[in-house]
């Protein structure tokens, strides 16, 4: 069979499209993965226990959750990293995430959040020690704090149910509604709450750490 030399210039050029073509998707699919053909994606992991213990030592109540970083923490993190003035709740200016709140509140978690949605008692500062000190995948910051019997339940209110944590760079008084003393990194419902008398101790420890998915 013969093949003019228009059809044979037509086929040729329908070659070198699909070479090229191929050549840019591989391109494009080598400059989104690593080496082991992975998807190289930067994530900020957080992550809570909190347990309750009677005037015995002993254990009343275990929890474990994810939790949310909010906006607020994110951007107040980019400000001091990088000297950017991203919106926060506190004139732009963090301070170290080392502050542990808890709350009362049920409702749901956003990424706008910036306060407990009830606070209950004061903010604790906690121990802060390292995830990982070598590198790798994993590595990050636990933040652990507590709070003493007859702290989050008094005689005013011989038990409460604690239902929420909040993860902060300052501390202060629970009659202090409007957060405007600090910002908030991270967020998270307790659930199902934890139920407090007031011989029984609290502790809540926070893991933050940088991962790839």
């Amino acid at each position: 069979m013969q093949i003019s030399q228009r059809n044979l210039a037509m086929i040729l050029m329908g070659v070198i499209v699909m070479s090229t073509s191929g050549v840019y998707s591989l391109t494009q699919s080598v400059q989104t993965q690593t080496s082991s053909g992975t998807t190289e994606q930067p994530v900020v992991l957080g992550h809570i226990v909190a347990i309750v213990k009677d005037a015995n030592g002993n254990i009343k109540a275990y929890r474990q959750t994810d939790n949310l970083v909010v906006s607020n923490g994110l951007n107040a993190t980019t400000n001091k990293l990088f000297g950017t003035v991203q919106n926060t709740s506190f004139n732009g200016t963090a301070g170290t995430f080392s502050v542990v709140g808890v709350g009362t509140s049920s409702a749901s978690v956003a990424s706008t959040d910036v306060i407990l949605g009830a606070q209950r008692g004061d903010r604790h500062l906690g121990t802060v020690t390292t995830i990982r000190s070598g590198g790798g995948t994993g590595m990050g910051a636990q933040i652990a704090a507590s709070w003493a019997a007859g702290i989050l339940a008094n005689a005013s209110s011989t038990s409460t149910t604690i239902q929420e944590a909040g993860l902060f760079d300052g501390y202060n008084s629970s009659a202090v509604s409007t957060g405007a003393m600090a910002n908030m990194y991270a967020h998270q419902v307790i659930s199902p709450g934890i139920s407090m008398g007031t011989g029984d101790t609290l502790s809540v420890t926070w893991k933050i750490t940088f991962s790839h998915s």
